[in-house]
């Protein structure tokens, strides 16, 4: 067993996957350092409304951005492989000239909306500002990922801006003071502008010499991904952010609160699932377009494997530590450690489950993807309407882990019969894994 391990480690594949993986373990810890010191430097509503807020900009991000991040991930990977810098340059010019003009309509009707509700003008002006900052960082991710590097991808989204963040927070608390939602947002808006910089520099040395390359267009196929990748991108959104609005409206601030750490906790596993998605992203769509079919199923093998590590790992923290963890953000959080454990059950399921959600989009199958998360959602709220006013927050979490499990399943059954491949950790349990990616690329290019 101890030379098995050891011959995985050494593989390329592997050390990737684990980097990525450590990379997300580690925003992930500067996130809940982050938001546990953001607890403690606040009343209990007052970080209500801050979960809250923060829960609406994910949201309008995601919006304002009508699915250009997915697109630029669709098609940069596919115009790099067949070397068409013309539509490299023609993708990128539609997708940042679109992404600006509808974030800042978005932007505007919810500053809107905010103003007409009575909200503190300074409190919409520091959330407007942080959402485009935002939207930025996941636009430019996108790219530097393709184009530069997962770190500077990545890196600069999720990781360099919360150290600064922290230490502001170290500080404040220190000092013995007290942070309002607004000025929290402002600091964070601050640190992540600055990694924004970074990350545009960073693609303009690493983009290829774009100034006297024609832009080209493919404006019928970008159309189309782009519409679905939205929709679904505004589905995921809803599925991880609005549980806690939602209560908001039905309970209070301060449960609103509560249910956010303990969601934050339990993305231990949601972080792995993202951590494959950035893996997958970047290397399965080169083996794909080159056709390379044996290593996209070595690399699927590979990423179960760590995987299925990962979560036993993930759930023994989560059993052990559960209640010292939640203990961080405050003592009146502890007493939730069964929301915790509920949350996680169904994280963990969903990062077993693997990137199914991706291999359906990268093989051309967004229109079977958006319908099973718009009713994954429909599920999810439904839950929530009716067991919240018996259960209150155990409920919530009740609903929002079948709704997980509900989704891994279904689209692990799509991918499985749209692609032939199985991108769970089940494939582990197989004496050898399918070799059916062909009909996946046959699917794909009939499809276009």
């Amino acid at each position: 067993m101890i030379d098995s391990i050891l011959q995985m480690i050494r593989r390329d594949v592997t050390r990737g996957v684990a980097g990525t993986i450590l990379l997300k373990v580690g925003s992930g810890a500067l996130a809940f350092a982050m938001f546990s010191l953001a607890a403690r430097t606040m009343s209990p509503d007052g970080f209500g409304v801050f979960a809250t807020w923060l829960s609406v900009a994910q949201i309008t991000a995601v919006v304002g951005l009508i699915g250009q991040e997915l697109l630029l991930v669709r098609f940069l990977n596919e115009y790099q492989a067949r070397g068409r810098t013309d539509l490299t340059k023609g993708v990128l010019v539609s997708s940042l000239k679109k992404s600006s003009l509808a974030m800042l309509f978005t932007i505007a009707a919810v500053a809107a909306v905010a103003g007409i509700r009575g909200e503190w003008w300074l409190l919409i002006l520091s959330v407007s500002a942080f959402t485009a900052v935002n939207a930025g960082l996941m636009l430019g991710s996108q790219v530097a990922r393709a184009l530069v590097s997962i770190l500077m991808g990545e890196g600069n989204r999720e990781f360099f801006w919360r150290i600064a963040v922290v230490a502001f927070l170290v500080a404040v608390l220190s000092a013995g003071g007290r942070l309002e939602p607004a000025e929290l947002f402002t600091a964070v808006a601050s640190a992540m502008l600055v990694c924004l910089v970074v990350q545009v520099v960073s693609i303009v040395r690493a983009l290829p010499n774009l100034r006297d390359v024609p832009a080209r267009s493919e404006t019928s196929r970008w159309r189309s991904s782009a519409l679905y990748f939205w929709v679904a991108s505004i589905l995921e959104a809803a599925n991880q952010y609005f549980d806690v609005i939602l209560i908001y409206w039905l309970l209070d601030p301060a449960t609103a609160g509560i249910y956010f750490a303990a969601s934050r906790l339990a993305n231990i596993f949601a972080m792995l699932s993202t951590a494959l998605y950035t893996f997958a992203a970047r290397r399965l769509p080169s083996l794909y377009f080159s056709k390379n079919h044996g290593e996209f199923e070595h690399t699927l093998q590979l990423m179960a494997e760590v995987t299925g590590l990962c979560v036993l790992g993930g759930l023994a923290i989560i059993w052990i530590g559960g209640p010292a963890l939640l203990s961080l953000f405050g003592t009146h959080f502890a007493s939730q450690q069964w929301v915790l454990v509920v949350l996680s059950l169904g994280t963990a399921f969903q990062a077993a489950g693997g990137p199914a959600a991706t291999i359906l989009q990268l093989t051309g199958h967004e229109v079977d993807y958006v319908p099973v998360v718009a009713a994954n959602v429909a599920l999810r709220l439904t839950g929530f309407v009716i067991l919240i006013p018996w259960f209150g927050l155990l409920g919530a979490a009740v609903s929002a882990t079948v709704s997980l499990m509900v989704i891994t399943m279904v689209l692990n059954l799509l991918c499985r019969r749209r692609t032939g491949v199985d991108p769970s950790v089940l494939v582990l349990f197989r004496s050898a894994p399918s070799k059916s990616v062909a009909r996946a690329v046959r699917a794909a290019e009939s499809n276009d």
